[in-house]
C-alpha cells in the first residue's frame, strides 16, 4: 500500500517539474526582453506611410531588426525603413533573431525565402517574406 502512494507522489512530482520546465522554455530572460524593447523602440522612431513595396534594394539596407516570429524591420540608408509582415509564423525567428537569404537580383523581395540561423549558424526553418510596408523617420520634436 505504501509503495503505491510513493509511486503516485513520484509521478505527481515529475508532472510538476515538467510543467515548470515547459513554461520556462518560452519565457524571455532579461537580455531578450531588453532586446525586444530596443527593437520596438527603433520602430517607434518611425511612422508608417501606408505605401507597400514588393522589393527593397539590398544596398540600401542599413540594419535589420527581428521583432517577432512574424515581423522584420529593415532600417534603410536615409530616413526610411520597411516592415515585412511574414504571411506565416517563422518558428524560432524571434528567439534567434538571425536569418540568411540568397538572391541574385540585388533586391530582397516578398517572394524570397529567409532561413533562420541558430547560435551555431545551423539552418533552421525557411520562411517567405511578406510585402514591405514603408516607414519614414519621424521629425524630431
Amino acid at each position: 500500500m505504501m509503495e503505491g502512494s510513493f509511486r503516485w507522489l513520484f509521478l505527481f512530482g515529475l508532472a510538476a517539474v515538467a510543467a515548470c520546465t515547459q513554461g520556462q522554455e518560452n519565457t524571455p530572460d532579461a537580455a531578450q526582453t531588453a532586446k525586444i524593447e530596443e527593437d520596438h523602440a527603433i520602430l517607434g522612431r518611425y511612422e508608417a506611410t501606408g505605401e507597400e513595396k514588393s522589393c527593397i534594394s539590398l544596398t540600401r539596407i542599413s540594419q535589420s531588426h527581428v521583432l517577432s516570429d512574424t515581423e522584420i524591420f529593415f532600417e534603410m540608408r536615409g530616413r526610411e525603413g520597411y516592415l515585412s509582415n511574414l504571411p506565416n509564423r517563422c518558428p524560432q525567428l524571434g528567439f534567434y533573431e538571425s536569418f540568411s537569404y540568397s538572391t541574385s537580383t540585388g533586391q530582397l523581395c516578398n517572394t524570397d525565402i529567409i532561413t533562420v540561423l541558430n547560435r551555431s549558424s545551423v539552418a533552421g526553418a525557411s520562411c517567405g517574406l511578406g510585402k514591405f510596408v514603408a516607414y519614414k523617420l519621424k521629425e524630431k520634436e
